[in-house]
């Protein structure tokens, strides 16, 4: 895409885009999701899959037109019979600091003393620039106690940091996603964890607004929310 809009920190976030990407790529196979139709001006959306992995995304939206926010999301959504959480990642930066930080592992089952979890909570234990927030009942529904959420990052230390546990965070999860002691063949099935995730999403009122305030049709806005970024299975 040209015509980029030039910022040390939305270069610093690009490049974390590519990493996670290229570590993705590394870790699953790329694949066309017949359901995202068409990108929008700065929208970019990626996908894989793998035995493990029934849906991971990745999305960056550059700065174009009024908008004036980078913007980058991830979900990793495990197959169902996988005792993993789903990983989300979403950060929204103007050119001069990260403005909202949401992350978490997701649980999906109520596996006690999940590794995934313990991973979690070492990662950003000592982290100094999360902030607790009140979260409304959808999300307290759906992420787990320990989600970092924070905003007005400063750039430098705090962004270093937020990089480099959001690389980290991933780079567990994928390396650690095959490992047989999470594959629960047909004793386990978290499709109804995963669509409540999915459901609970969608009641974001800040998704929504977010998206129609690009520019978006209500119609475009629906297909792209409930297809592609939290579609739920039947």
């Amino acid at each position: 895409m040209n015509g980029l809009i030039e910022s040390e920190l939305f270069d610093k976030l690009r490049d974390l885009s590519v990493e996670l990407r290229n570590l993705f790529s590394r870790s699953m196979t790329p694949y066309d999701n017949p359901k995202h139709t068409a990108d929008l001006e700065g929208w970019s959306d990626w996908f894989w899959q793998s035995d493990t992995i029934r849906k991971a995304h990745l999305k960056t939206i550059e700065p174009v037109g009024k908008n004036k926010m980078w913007l980058m999301h991830i979900n990793i959504f495990p197959r169902f019979n996988v005792d993993l959480p789903i990983f989300g990642l979403d950060i929204v930066a103007n050119p001069n600091k990260i403005s909202g930080c949401f992350c978490d592992y997701s649980p999906t089952t109520d596996t006690p003393h999940h590794p995934y979890m313990y991973k979690f909570q070492n990662e950003i234990r000592d982290l100094t620039w999360t902030r607790a927030r009140e979260m409304p009942d959808w999300a307290q529904e759906i992420f787990s106690k320990d989600i970092v959420g924070a905003g007005s990052i400063r750039e430098g230390e705090e962004t270093d940091q937020l990089c480099q546990m959001a690389f980290d965070l991933a780079s567990f999860y994928c390396l650690e996603m095959n490992n047989p002691m999470y594959q629960k063949t047909f004793s386990l099935d978290t499709r109804e964890a995963q669509n409540k995730y999915c459901r609970n999403q969608k009641m974001n009122k800040m998704l929504h607004s977010s998206i129609r305030a690009m520019g978006i049709s209500e119609e475009r806005k629906n297909q792209y929310v409930d297809n592609v970024l939290f579609e739920e299975i039947v």
